[in-house]
């Protein structure tokens, strides 16, 4: 076996070795690119550390990780995460105008239901000797209330159905029952306003703490004579429960006082329950805005009662076009017992 190697192969190898010991020779007078490192979260803590202890070239990697290296230039090494956490300023599960009122359950079957109610009382007088007895013949009548349906749906892929995170759904159902909510107490607060007695006196603005005052014992009267009942809660909208939170005695707070001296009643700008005037509060950002009618309502809550039913989800494929339809629904009514059993502002 013949073992010699050939002039032809050591003529190679030496020009390769000339090759790379001219390619790794610097380069005099012109431009070299800056040295590329490889950045990682380990590597730049342990050069972090070797740095501190005197190593230069620890240190040269430092200074070129911090000024050459960006998250620009490494935009695979730096990832970005989606946080579990949901920003939503739109909805919320809240409805003070039914809170307001009394509540009761929705009958099983039927869009309408009868409630019988006493339209007129027999009464008593001081009778004389021998004289008739006053005679006066109880009335009744069935009070008619409709059912009404809360609907909503949602449609999307499948491919959103089957490849989501479970987040999405929990959120959508969280939106869907707060759309529910907001429809829901609308609509309650929207009967009130329509059915309140009117105040006699008009507020061309939003009152002042005396105005505030007087429109309450306007409002208890009111609703006491007509319905024998007493005034409980206000409804106030959104501007009026932040004027309310602003009156004051030369300066000093009449509702929302650290440590109250003769204080009409409590508020709390973080909260929308309350005191005004001896009556409970909710504000309702579904009421009519500014100094509008009906947007303070005093009310006797036996005279309104709000029933519902449990609420339903419905799911349907449709397969036309491949996606999915969620549809939230559920059936409430508002029962009006007594006429003027609420009072309202009259601008």
């Amino acid at each position: 076996m013949d073992n010699t190697v050939t002039q032809a192969e050591a003529v190679e190898t030496v020009e390769a070795a000339e090759t790379i010991t001219a390619s790794a020779r610097p380069k005099v007078g012109g431009f070299t690119s800056k040295p590329r490192i490889e950045v990682t979260a380990a590597k730049y803590l342990e050069n972090t550390i070797r740095s501190s202890m005197g190593d230069l070239d620890a240190r040269d990697y430092v200074y070129a990780a911090n000024n050459g290296a960006t998250t620009t230039d490494n935009a695979g090494l730096v990832p970005t995460r989606q946080l579990t956490e949901i920003i939503n300023g739109l909805g919320n599960t809240i409805r003070p105008s039914i809170d307001a009122i009394s509540r009761g359950t929705l009958p099983d079957a039927g869009m309408t239901f009868e409630i019988p109610r006493i339209d007129a009382m027999p009464t008593v007088a001081v009778t004389s000797e021998t004289s008739a007895f006053s005679n006066t013949d109880q009335e009744s009548s069935f009070l008619s209330v409709p059912v009404v349906k809360f609907a909503g749906q949602q449609k999307f892929s499948v491919e959103l159905l089957e490849r989501s995170s479970p987040l999405f759904f929990d959120e959508l159902l969280r939106n869907m029952v707060s759309a529910l909510a907001k429809a829901q107490n609308a609509y309650v607060n929207g009967i009130l306003v329509a059915n309140a007695g009117i105040d006699g006196t008009t507020l061309s603005a939003v009152p002042t703490a005396a105005e505030l005052l007087a429109f309450v014992s306007r409002g208890a009267a009111s609703v006491y004579t007509n319905t024998q009942g007493f005034a409980k809660n206000i409804i106030m909208g959104a501007s009026q429960w932040a004027n309310t939170m602003s009156l004051n005695d030369n300066g000093r707070p009449i509702y929302i006082a650290a440590q109250p001296m003769n204080a009409g009643g409590a508020l709390r700008p973080d909260s929308l329950r309350g005191n005004v005037a001896g009556l409970d509060l909710f504000a309702d950002f579904s009421a009519p805005a500014g100094s509008d009618d009906g947007s303070m309502i005093i009310v006797n809550p036996d005279s309104y009662t709000w029933y519902e039913s449990s609420n339903f989800q419905l799911r349907s494929e449709s397969t036309a076009d491949g996606s999915i339809t969620v549809g939230l629904y559920s059936f409430g009514a508002t029962a009006i017992k007594l006429a003027n059993g609420a009072f309202r502002n009259n601008k």
